[in-house]
């Protein structure tokens, strides 16, 4: 089973590539769902590619926003360049987009926000031209065993990380609130604040935090995973330092070969 590590800027991805993984996921400096983060300049991909295959690194690009149509032409010609540069897949959630990149010779894998949470869901991107689908965040293991074994394609689940309070990133609050949209990557995060369920006396604000879930991590739980079909196991935090990369590339390396990992490491890497 691939262990897939975030690489949010080049620091990232040296931390994730000397760290052992097996592939990284990143992003150029248009269409991908964490613009927040560093990400690539075009040139800076074309090293990183380079630099990831020369260690046996596979190259996974996101170009998982929602599209506008004025927009479509470059990110088809985004595309081409990354196949041109030879990355080795791209991340898709837009249909349009995806349907105007089927003649483009690169993987195609269906990013966690198109919220393929079904077998039904995964024969649909099969028949539709989809190599890989990120199976919706949300899922238990109970269900993961149910789809998995039977998938026409390869699945990808994330197993470290932050957890949207909303289905696989499909959340409007941010849009709603303050004008930006997860869907367009650029999310902040609103539902990490205070909120309370409870009447509070006026003027004093809440303390709680119901809608800001904890940190995902089932990596005690890969050998499971990789007995069902499980192709890829994929940690979380395009946004998080290069420490944590490194820590948590480590942790999932020991989980694959049922080694012990530090945890503590893990969660003092993050905070």
């Amino acid at each position: 089973m691939e262990i897939l590590s975030p690489a949010g800027n080049p620091d990232g991805l040296a931390a994730a590539v000397k760290g052992g993984c097996d592939a990284v996921y990143l992003a150029g400096k248009d269409f991908g769902a964490r613009a927040f983060a560093g990400n690539f300049t075009d040139r800076q991909l074309e090293g990183a590619v380079n630099y990831a295959h020369d260690h046996g690194v596979r190259v996974h690009v996101t170009v998982n926003t929602s599209v506008k149509n004025q927009e479509m032409s470059d990110a088809v010609t985004f595309v081409r360049f990354l196949k041109d540069i030879g990355a080795d897949a791209v991340l898709v959630q837009d249909l349009g987009l995806m349907r105007c990149i089927q003649g483009i010779d690169i993987a195609k894998h269906a990013s966690t926000q198109m919220g393929i949470h079904s077998l039904e869901g995964l024969e649909w991107c099969a028949e539709n031209g989809f190599d890989r689908a990120v199976l919706a965040r949300e899922l238990t293991m109970e269900e993961l065993s149910r789809i998995v074994p039977d998938s026409p394609i390869e699945t990808e689940v994330f197993i470290q990380g932050a957890l949207c309070y909303c289905m696989s990133g499909g959340c409007l609050m941010s849009s709603f609130m303050g004008g930006r949209s997860g869907n367009r990557g650029s999310c902040a995060g609103p539902c990490r604040l205070p909120f309370e369920a409870n009447a509070l006396p006026e003027g004093k604000p809440g303390r709680l935090h119901h809608l800001s879930l904890k940190d995902n991590s089932v990596i005690d739980k890969l050998d499971k995973l990789q007995a069902i079909g499980v192709a890829s196991a994929k940690i979380e935090g395009r946004l998080r330092t290069p420490e944590y990369v490194a820590a948590a590339v480590n942790a999932c390396l020991a989980g694959r070969e049922g080694r012990a990992y530090d945890r503590d490491l893990l969660k003092n890497a993050f905070s």
